[in-house]
């Protein structure tokens, strides 16, 4: 009786597959349509991954739609269980391949925020140095003519005084002997660094060690001359030369300072425009998604790990936090005793580490946010509209141009 079963079973089966045969051709065509699908799937008639069934353009997205409402028009036994499983998959997946989809993250976002007030704060602190570095600027210009004398060499001190820094604005003398020890400095330091050269250059065991150690004392010796040049040119200079070369170089660093601030403005100003432009970008079609799966594949791999990195620096520079103090227990000359605690002097290192843990942290957290939305908007502006229609859209068409014709 079981076998009799079968047997019917399967007859009406092979009935049901003869009466939806049309139907069963437009659905194996919806089913290879996918460009992923490889010519030995194709032969073989059978697809090994699922997912490279899903139509990775608008077109093939389109033709596998197409051919289902042939099959759904054509079928005439829509009962069958097996044409009903198949469409069923091959509709969830055009489905799916139509709509738009959400791929944005709040994490990615939460990271620009950051970034963004990160550079708010650096910007504010760089309103001070710039507004200092004008400050210098009117102090330098503000000078009384004096006579400025000349320093031979070898009486120049070869190193600032503790204050040197902050009185050298006060005078062309002390800007210019400020200078003068810098050079003289730096060609001493450059001749220091020829002899040790050429000391290692003696003991070389090696050809090619013995000329690359002569080729940096060569070096260093070309520095050291360069810098006692400058030494003399700024030693023979007088009150006005002084004078205009203090003003140019505090010129030049106001300069510096505002470009550093107007570059700390424009990344800030940069994440919160990326911030909405990322979301509003961030909704593509199915058929997109499958075609760039890979690349979205390689921005997980880097959020994770870049993520990952963050917040174990982060965490690490927390648990630095818990490290516990020390107790103390003092006796007194009547012999009674007194417990307390203290830190451990130790720990400021660890502070410091801590401090440095989390700042780098946040920074790569920051970094690695704003990288993947950079590149998901750009791809996401390029792939996600339709800009040659819009740009049609927005064009006049060309009115048509009467050619006389010749009498």
């Amino acid at each position: 009786m079981d076998e009799e079963k079968n047997l019917n079973e399967q007859s009406n089966l092979n009935e049901e597959r003869m009466l939806n045969e049309e139907a069963w051709t437009y659905l194996d065509e919806a089913m290879f349509t996918s460009s992923l699908i490889s010519k030995k799937e194709r032969e073989k008639g059978v697809v090994d991954d699922i997912d490279d069934i899903y139509p990775r353009t608008k077109a093939e997205t389109e033709h596998m739609d197409e051919m289902l409402n042939r099959a759904e028009e054509v079928v005439e036994h829509p009962g069958d269980r097996d044409y009903v499983e198949r469409y069923n998959m091959l509709r969830e997946i055009v489905d799916w391949s139509k709509k738009r989809h959400s791929t944005w993250m709040w994490s990615l976002i939460a990271g620009a925020l950051l970034g963004a007030g990160i550079f708010y704060y650096f910007k504010k602190d760089q309103e001070d140095d710039i507004l200092r570095a004008k400050v210098e600027r009117e102090q330098v210009q503000q000078w009384k003519t004096v006579k400025v004398g000349q320093t031979a060499y070898d009486k120049c001190p070869s190193q600032h005084a503790n204050d040197a820094y902050s009185l050298r604005l006060t005078s062309a003398e002390k800007y210019k002997m400020y200078k003068l020890i810098d050079y003289k400095s730096w060609s001493e330091s450059a001749l220091q660094s020829a002899g040790e050269y050429k000391q290692r250059a003696d003991t070389a065991s090696t050809k090619e060690r013995k000329e690359s150690f002569l080729k940096s004392k060569l070096s260093s010796e070309e520095s050291a001359a360069k810098y006692r040049a400058n030494y003399d040119s700024i030693n023979a200079m007088d009150f006005a030369q002084i004078h205009e070369m203090a003003k140019n170089d505090l010129a030049k660093r106001v300069e510096n300072e505002e470009s550093h601030g107007n570059t700390l403005r424009n990344y800030m100003i940069y994440l919160l425009i990326l911030i909405p432009l990322y979301i509003i970008t961030g909704y593509p079609h199915g058929y997109t998604i499958t075609r760039h799966r890979r690349r979205a594949g390689c921005m997980n791999i880097f959020r994770k790990v870049g993520f990952g990195l963050a917040s174990f620096c982060f965490g690490a520079g927390l648990a630095m936090s818990l490290l516990p103090d020390y107790k103390v227990k003092t006796t007194y000359s009547d012999g009674s005793t007194s417990t307390h605690t203290e830190s451990d002097p130790g720990n400021i290192i660890v502070i410091v580490l801590k401090i440095g843990l989390m700042i780098a942290g946040a920074f790569i957290f920051c970094f690695v946010a704003s990288v993947i939305m950079t590149i998901e908007t750009f791809y996401g502006l390029v792939e996600n509209f339709n800009w040659s229609g819009w740009m049609k859209k927005l064009m006049p068409p060309k009115k048509p141009v009467d050619v006389p014709q010749a009498a």
